[in-house]
């Protein structure tokens, strides 16, 4: 699906220019304020996925002033759709030779779609650098757009909106449809409970154990039922260890939404009798009346779907633990959406500028920082590179993830002498308190040490001291700094796309910047050939990949530091 484009003009907010998604990925967030455009993209995923009859009639009062919306879809050319026009059996007329050997070259060109307010579907445009002869063949490709599939046909939208709610219920004789307000919530979990029809192991046992999975440490429900009362309503109860058998609709907004998005990717698509797949999910404001950590654990329960199941989620948010979770994953993208005044503009978050403007929209303060499960402080960028690389790996029974479990924060390595672990209403010397930050703290620390014989300096000393009696991680490191962790093997790896040769390691107590500048680079001769990474920030991200376990294990102190460092992280978030 990232070689699918969706946009839309003249909707709503939108105006003349194109507005969307360049591309679709299994996670898709769309930030912004109030009444900006993020919900009328949601409705141009829906006309895509599932065009309503009457489409015509839907927009009819929601043209851009007044005119009239069109939506672009574009994806790669198929075989099988372009033989529904190009025919092999067919030649000559406005095509020179047989239609299909023309038409063959165009495979996996992008053709982009026009869907009008009339519901119909028309050629726009064709994005190809070979031969199309457009002038004498329009007619054909003008068929192939009336005729071609679009994307996600046979795809099921399904949309929880902002305001929701989970109540008591009258008993349904029908199938339950679940509507975007929560309505029909109470009667999909009665009917998968007494339905004997129906798996009820799904409500008695997976949701349960996904919903506690969410809410721990906070809660932990040991059951749940539905019973009948007053009036023949359904109400959904949730017992606790402690607090006993409690009604759902006498609990919290932020318990209901979760327990709505289980609903929705482990209920329905059971009631539908379709797999994940199928399902493209748009859920508005998820983090309403939810504490931080409670987001981080629905939003990575959503992750996990979409890449195990490839399901997609479209999300619209105002919470800056979505950057923090999202903003540096692979699996993920975030659309800015923003107000002029005239017109709403729908921009992707691609550099640290963009990200800073988001932080600007939603009033983010530096002092969100406190609602961070942990940090750990390090000395520069290249260093966050290696701590979360090594965090995949000693934790990859859990995943530990920069943004969702802890944070990464630049000390700069000069900077450490203003810095202090001191409880934070001693006035020390007008030093940085760490702990004001956050009190679940790490510190990463280069010894810069030259030789075996050197000692560690007294501004180290003193807050490896401050940070350990408070119950925080200092780790210096066993060599100079943290690239003496590197392995040859590693490097030689690294090495073998450049087509070089190293001869040696990286020593415990050398200067690594030397080290990369005389390192022996074959020169091919060949202009424009990928340099091989010269400085620190870029070798570290190149030689993340060759980093493993296998390469890293009896690296010095490496496994004791990562083993006591991720368990750590684990006891922050209560793991």
């Amino acid at each position: 699906m990232e070689d699918i484009s969706l946009k839309i003009k003249n909707y709503k907010c939108f105006g003349d220019d194109p507005q969307g998604f360049d591309v679709i990925k299994p996670i898709n967030v769309l930030i912004g304020r109030n009444n900006s455009g993020k919900s009328s993209l949601l409705d141009l995923i829906e006309y895509v996925i599932m065009p309503p009859k009457d489409l015509k009639g839907l927009l009819k009062n929601l043209g851009h002033q007044k005119r009239e919306p069109e939506i672009y879809v574009a994806f790669p050319l198929k075989e099988d759709e372009l033989k529904k026009v190009f025919h092999e059996s067919t030649s000559g007329g406005e095509i020179s030779g047989n239609h299909w050997l023309f038409a063959k070259q165009f495979v996996d060109r992008k053709i982009t779609i026009l869907m009008t307010n009339s519901n119909e579907k028309h050629f726009s445009d064709l994005d190809s650098d070979t031969d199309a002869n457009m002038d004498r063949t329009i007619r054909y490709w003008e068929e192939l757009g009336r005729r071609i599939t679009l994307p996600f046909q046979g795809n099921k939208f399904k949309r929880l909106h902002a305001e929701r709610d989970i109540q008591p219920e009258k008993a349904s004789n029908n199938n339950v449809y679940v509507n975007g307000n929560g309505g029909g919530a109470t009667n999909i979990i009665e009917r998968f409970v007494n339905n004997a029809n129906l798996p009820s192991e799904l409500v008695e046992v997976k949701l349960l154990q996904e919903l506690n999975k969410i809410v721990e440490p906070d809660s932990s429900f040991k059951d749940i039922v539905v019973q009948q009362y007053d009036e023949g309503k359904w109400e959904i109860f949730l017992e606790e260890e402690q607090k006993g058998r409690i009604a759902l609709s006498q609990s919290g907004s932020g318990l209901k939404t979760i327990i709505l998005v289980l609903i929705y990717t482990i209920l329905v698509p059971c009631d539908e009798k379709l797999e994940l797949d199928k399902y493209i999910f748009a859920f508005e404001e998820l983090e309403n009346n939810l504490h931080p950590s409670l987001q981080r654990r629905l939003f990575l329960y959503l992750r996990d779907l979409a890449l195990k199941e490839n399901a997609r989620f479209f999300l619209t948010t105002h919470s800056n633990v979505v950057i923090d979770l999202f903003s540096n994953d692979p699996a993920a993208q975030i659309y800015h959406i923003t107000h002029d005044g005239c017109e709403a503009i729908s921009t992707p978050v691609i550099n640290y500028i963009d990200k800073t403007g988001i932080l600007d929209d939603l009033d983010v303060r530096a002092s969100d920082l406190l609602q961070s499960n942990g940090i750990i402080w390090v000395e520069g960028p290249s260093d966050r590179l290696y701590i979360n690389r090594w965090m995949e790996l000693w934790s990859d029974d859990i995943k530990l993830r920069e943004g969702a479990h802890y944070q990464s924060i630049f000390y700069g390595g000069r900077l450490l002498n203003h810095l202090s672990a001191e409880n934070p209403e001693i006035d020390q010397q007008n030093l940085i308190k760490i702990l004001s930050t956050n009190r679940n703290v790490a510190i990463l620390i280069d010894s810069d040490k030259t030789s075996e014989s050197d000692e560690i300096n007294d501004t180290k000393k003193r807050i490896q001291n401050e940070i350990e009696s408070v119950g925080g991680l200092c780790w210096i490191t066993k060599g100079k700094e943290i690239e003496n962790y590197i392995p040859k093997s590693a490097i030689d790896s690294l090495a073998e796309n450049y087509e070089m040769k190293v001869e040696k390691g990286f020593g415990l107590y050398e200067v690594f910047d030397d080290y990369l500048k005389h390192l022996k680079e074959t020169d091919t001769g060949e202009r424009g050939k990928k340099r091989f990474p010269r400085n620190k920030l870029s070798f570290a991200d190149e030689i993340r990949p060759h980093l493993n376990k296998e390469n890293l294990s009896g690296m010095l102190d490496l496994d004791t530091q990562m083993n006591e460092m991720t368990a750590r992280i684990k006891r922050w978030n209560n793991m």
